[in-house]
C-alpha cells in the first residue's frame, strides 16, 4: 500500500495550525490572525448560540426572521476570519470571559506544564477557557496547538454521538412518561374509586353507629329497674299464702261438687210428672214457721224482677232487716247462694221468676242450714210485704195526731 493510503498522513489539525502566521513567539493572536478552520472550532466550543444572538442584538444585527441555529453560527464564523466591528466585539467578549484561563497559559512557558495544564482544564470540564487560550498566545507550540484542536475536534463528535444517545434515551423516555403517565391516570381512578367506596363505607358505618345509640338508648329506657331481694321475698311469701287459700278454697269447692253431683244423682232418680209445672206455694212450703225471732234478720231474696230490687230493699229496711238479692242464677253465679244462705234468718223466692232449679236448690240448702224457707207467689210489692207480716215484721207505728201509714 502506497503512502497516499495511510491513515496517519491526513491530519486536518497541523495543516490548520500551520496556516497561523506565528509573527513572534510572545503576546497573543487576534482571532482574524488564526488561520484555517479554527474559527468554526472556536465559536462552536467557546460560545453557545445564546452569546452569539446576545451579540447581534448588541451590534444592532438583525439576522432574518427565519435564521437558523446553523445559519447565525455561520455568519459569525465567516466574520471571524476577518478584522471588523464583529470580529473584534467576538475578540472582547472571548477575552472577558475567558481572563483567568489566559492568565494561566500566560505564565507558562515549559512545553510539559502547558500539556499538563490542558489535562487540567479536560479534567475540570473548562475546555473552552483553555482552547481559546492555548490557540491563541503565541508561545504555545505548534504540535501542542494540533493536539488540542484534535482533541476538541473528536469531541464534537462524541458530543455528537451523546446527542444521539440523550436523544434516543429522551424519546425512550418520553414514551415510559406516557406509559407511567397513563398508569398513574388509571390509578388516580382506581383511588378516586376506592375513596368514594371508603367514604361509602363511613356512610354506613355513621348511619349503624347512629341506629345502634338510638337502640341501646330504648333499651336502656325500657329496661325495667332492678327489684331488691327483700322486695322480691315479700312478694314471693305473699304468692306462697295465696296458693295455699286457693288450695283450700279448691278442695272445698270440690267437695261442694261431690255433694252437688250426689243430690243430683237423687234427683234424677226421684219420680217425675211428664210435664212439671212451676212450684205451687203448697209444694214449696216453708221448711220451718215462717216466724221470725224479734229483733233485726237478715233476708235473702232469691230471683224477682230486677226493677223492683230498690223497692223491697226499702219495705224490708223499713222494718229494721237487712235486705240481700241474688239473681237466682242468670247473672251470678249459683255457687255464692250456699254462703249467701248460710248468713241469713230466711229466704224468700218468688215462684214466678226463678227458675224450678235454682228454686229447689235454695229450698235443700235452707233444710241443710236449718234457715226459714219462703216461697212467694209472685214477685209484687204487696205479696213481699205479706210474706214479712208472716215471718212477724211489721212496719213501724204512725205518729199520733197524723195520718195512717199505709203498709208497704
Amino acid at each position: 500500500m502506497g503512502s497516499a493510503g495511510r491513515l496517519t498522513n491526513y491530519d486536518p489539525a497541523r495543516d490548520s495550525v500551520a496556516a497561523c502566521e506565528v509573527v513572534s513567539s510572545s503576546g497573543r493572536l487576534k482571532l482574524w490572525e488564526i488561520g484555517g478552520g479554527f474559527h468554526c472550532s472556536i465559536l462552536g466550543t467557546c460560545l453557545a448560540t445564546p452569546d452569539l444572538k446576545a451579540l447581534a442584538r448588541k451590534l444592532h444585527l438583525t439576522p432574518p426572521v427565519q435564521a437558523t441555529d446553523y445559519e447565525i453560527h455561520g455568519y459569525f464564523v465567516q466574520q471571524a476570519t476577518q478584522e471588523g466591528a464583529v470580529a473584534r466585539a467576538l475578540q472582547r467578549l472571548l477575552d472577558h470571559r475567558y481572563e483567568g484561563a489566559l492568565r494561566r497559559v500566560g505564565r507558562l512557558t515549559d512545553t510539559a506544564a502547558l500539556e499538563a495544564l490542558w489535562g487540567d482544564f479536560k479534567a475540570s470540564g473548562r475546555i473552552a477557557g483553555g482552547y481559546w487560550a492555548l490557540l491563541t498566545h503565541r508561545h504555545v507550540p505548534n504540535d501542542l496547538r494540533a493536539r488540542v484542536f484534535g482533541e476538541v475536534h473528536m469531541m464534537s463528535h462524541l458530543q455528537g454521538a451523546a446527542v444521539r444517545d440523550h436523544a434516543s434515551r429522551a424519546d425512550q423516555l418520553e414514551r415510559d412518561n406516557s406509559e407511567l403517565r397513563e398508569r398513574l391516570t388509571r390509578i388516580g381512578r382506581s383511588a378516586q374509586e376506592a375513596q368514594a367506596a371508603v367514604d361509602e363505607r363511613d356512610r354506613r358505618i355513621a348511619v349503624l353507629s347512629e341506629r345502634l345509640t338510638v337502640a341501646e338508648a330504648i333499651g336502656t329506657r325500657a329496661e325495667p329497674a332492678p327489684i331488691p331481694a327483700d322486695r322480691l321475698e315479700r312478694r314471693l311469701a305473699k304468692r306462697e299464702r295465696s296458693l295455699v287459700g286457693a288450695r283450700t278454697r279448691a278442695r272445698d269447692l270440690e267437695a261442694d261438687v261431690e255433694r252437688l253431683n250426689r243430690e243430683v244423682a237423687a234427683l234424677r232418680h226421684k219420680p217425675q210428672p211428664a210435664s212439671q209445672p212451676a212450684p205451687s206455694i203448697e209444694d214449696l212450703s216453708p221448711s220451718l214457721p215462717p216466724r221470725v225471732p224479734g229483733g233485726a234478720c237478715r233476708l235473702l231474696y232469691v230471683g224477682g224482677r230486677p226493677g223492683l230490687v230498690p223497692h223491697l230493699r226499702d219495705i224490708a229496711e223499713r222494718r229494721q232487716a237487712t235486705f240481700v238479692h241474688h239473681d237466682g242464677g242468670k247473672e251470678e253465679t249459683l255457687q255464692r247462694i250456699d254462703d249467701l244462705v248460710e248468713r241469713a234468718d230466711a229466704v224468700l223466692c218468688p215462684v214466678d221468676c226463678i227458675s224450678h232449679s235454682a228454686c229447689l236448690r235454695v229450698k235443700h240448702l235452707c233444710q241443710r242450714h236449718s234457715k226459714v224457707f219462703l216461697p212467694l207467689k209472685s214477685a209484687s210489692r204487696s205479696c213481699f210485704a205479706r210474706a214479712l207480716m208472716e215471718l212477724g215484721l211489721k212496719p213501724p207505728p204512725a205518729p199520733e195526731g197524723g195520718n195512717r201509714a199505709v203498709a208497704g
